[in-house]
């Protein structure tokens, strides 16, 4: 009888026991807060990295240049004026853009698929309306040069020596780009390339076309034309 109690005596002081450390151990557990959720804010346009300051280009490096690119398949414009130097997609490197036109007999080789350029019309880039994160641009037509065609031939530059560098090659022909140039601005000067909200800052060429004032600038994508306001 004895032992009986005994025993029972042990099951409730063990049965106290846990009860005991359920209580305390449940008021242990951390709570896990809620991560609160913020509201995402549009990315501000990054601005181009300073450009290092290169020497102003002479006439056999900016021939050298037109020929490793182009060859044999446009002819640079004769004259001063015929090119401008400034960094065009904003990554930082000095690009080139020439007023050229196709050579004779070479109009296969430049509209080729295989060409080592892209052909587009600055009248005709696709610019994605502000505020819409997602829009698919309807299918146009490949631009085509035609002969005698005036065009702006750009060389986008390639690590610290820019479009001198013997890897530059990326290379695009602009049609309704070739114009008497004007200079070159920063692309946040223009109120219209502020309110397109693009998403790097670039240099712009201005040029005056058919008499009226304007600027080349790149989309993110495309060179595309707009005229000066005001």
């Amino acid at each position: 009888m004895k032992a009986v109690s005994r025993i029972a005596l042990s099951a409730i002081a063990s049965l106290s026991f846990i009860a005991g450390c359920s209580k305390n151990s449940g008021s242990a557990i951390p709570v896990e807060k809620p991560i609160p959720v913020s509201t995402p804010q549009p990315s501000p346009a990054v601005a181009a990295a300073p450009l290092r300051k290169l020497p102003a280009p002479t006439q056999a490096e900016v021939q050298a240049a037109f020929q490793r690119v182009f060859a044999n398949d446009f002819t640079l414009d004769p004259g001063r004026g015929s090119f401008i130097v400034g960094d065009f997609n904003g990554d930082g490197a000095e690009d080139i853009a020439f007023l050229a036109r196709p050579a004779q007999g070479k109009l296969d080789e430049i509209n080729s698929e295989l060409a080592n350029w892209i052909i587009q019309d600055a009248d005709h880039a696709f610019l994605a309306p502000p505020g819409k994160s997602v829009v698919v641009p309807s299918r146009q037509a490949r631009p085509q040069v035609q002969k005698g065609e005036a065009v702006l031939a750009i060389i986008h530059g390639f690590g610290p020596s820019g479009w001198r560098n013997p890897d530059a090659r990326q290379a695009y022909v602009i049609k309704h780009g070739a114009a008497p140039f004007a200079g070159i601005a920063p692309s946040h000067s223009e109120k219209a390339i502020r309110v397109m909200k693009l998403p790097t800052q670039t240099d712009i060429i201005l040029e005056v076309r058919d008499n009226k004032k304007g600027f080349l600038f790149w989309t993110g994508g495309a060179y595309a034309w707009h005229p000066s306001q005001g």
